[in-house]
């Protein structure tokens, strides 16, 4: 018998272990070396604010620590119907075309799950979020990429776009502002890929989640373009306000694809966090000024990191239009992303190796910012350090 046991040589293993996430794995070694300053995570490292938190304390006290319907409670789903008007300007009807999803990433895979059969054509950002990958490959899928744009910041190009979307694609990808590299698409780059996407029969996933931190400009969200019949727009209040733990995202989507989705959450997740669902239910229509002051926040931090970045010899970072990461490019310092990533570790600094996110991402690191201002500067002195060796 083998050391898997008879049992266990009856199962065909779902997925190959080596492809764990490696900011997973890095936050394992984050348990064991209290002295790191963690810059890998795909989290902020401020506060929630005081007010959400205190809204979740009073629903737990209420009695509001029971299921709700799958799709979510009325009060949540009026709430972000009313925030997406205030924020992104769009009007959309909260019983047929919203689902609350465990995190932004259930909204993915639920959307995965329901549009991408075998042999479908994927086409996805490079640099882009790795988890999209194994996602689609997963179930079947082929992969396909559209190169993001690196100049003094990232951009995704919409003709970049444009040259890859064909009649054998299925599902196309965008992510504005981008992780890892902060681009986003122009209005006008939006309205030309949608109308395509349109006229091949492709569904447009936009990850949107990262709306609330744009540097430059007003968010452009795929849903102001009058395409909901093939557009789904996920987004997620993990980044937004801090609570990442809260696993609270939602999917905008046509009421067929809200079903669909809705349908097999059953069978998932059954619904989303209640408490998160009353709080946020609660906060959301006031959380402006908290939303600002964590937008400054970052703008602030990212200008310092930029600029300490771009200040060591061999180290270029383009500075980014939105989200809470750079992007830099440390090839003329370490032309190994394992090699770099290990230096920096030992300097006391996680970050993620850009290989992670892609062909394109090889030789950068991605470096979160979304932090109390002195993380940012004593990072800057332990990288400087730790490439200095």
């Amino acid at each position: 018998m083998s050391e898997r046991g008879k049992a266990k040589d009856r199962v065909t293993p779902m997925v190959k272990e080596s492809e764990s996430s490696p900011i997973r794995q890095m936050m394992k070694m984050m348990e064991k070396r209290s002295d790191i300053l963690n810059l890998s995570a795909g989290e902020a490292a401020f506060n929630a604010p005081e007010e959400l938190i205190e809204a979740a304390v009073s629903a737990m006290r209420g009695g509001r620590n029971r299921y709700t319907s799958t799709t979510g409670n009325p009060e949540i789903r009026k709430a972000v119907a009313a925030f997406l008007d205030a924020e992104m300007g769009v009007s959309i009807d909260p019983e047929e075309n919203l689902l609350m999803t465990v995190g932004g990433m259930e909204a993915i895979f639920l959307a995965f799950r329901l549009l991408v059969e075998r042999g479908d054509e994927v086409l996805l950002p490079d640099p882009g979020w790795g988890i999209l990958r194994p996602i689609t490959e997963r179930l079947g899928g082929a992969l396909r990429f559209y190169p993001l744009k690196k100049g003094d910041t990232w951009t995704v190009d919409p003709q970049a776009i444009l040259d890859n979307i064909h009649d054998t694609t299925k599902l196309l990808v965008i992510n504005t502002p981008s992780n890892p590299t902060g681009a986003t698409l122009s209005r006008e780059g939006f309205r030309a890929v949608l109308e395509k996407a349109s006229k091949y029969g492709i569904f447009v996933l936009s990850d949107e989640v990262y709306h609330n931190y744009l540097f430059e400009g007003d968010h452009v969200s795929a849903l102001q373009f009058d395409h909901l019949d093939h557009v789904i727009m996920v987004n997620s209040f993990s980044k937004t306000f801090a609570v990442t733990g809260w696993r609270l995202g939602y999917a905008v989507a046509d009421p067929w694809i809200v079903r669909q989705m809705s349908v097999f959450k059953e069978t998932v997740s059954l619904c989303s966090f209640s408490i998160g669902q009353w709080a946020l239910a609660k906060y959301l229509p006031g959380s402006r000024p908290y939303l600002d002051l964590v937008k400054e926040l970052c703008r602030s931090n990212m200008e310092r990191l930029v600029n300490g970045l771009n200040s060591i010899p061999g180290v270029k970072c383009p500075r980014p239009v939105g989200g809470f990461y750079v992007f830099a490019d440390f090839s003329g310092v370490e032309s190994s992303d394992e090699t770099l990533f290990r230096r920096l570790l030992d300097g006391g600094v996680a970050v993620v190796p850009g290989g992670f996110f892609g062909s394109q991402g090889a030789g950068n690191a991605r470096i979160m910012f979304a932090a109390d201002r002195s993380l940012i500067d004593e990072s800057l002195i332990r990288i400087k350090a730790a490439l200095a060796r």
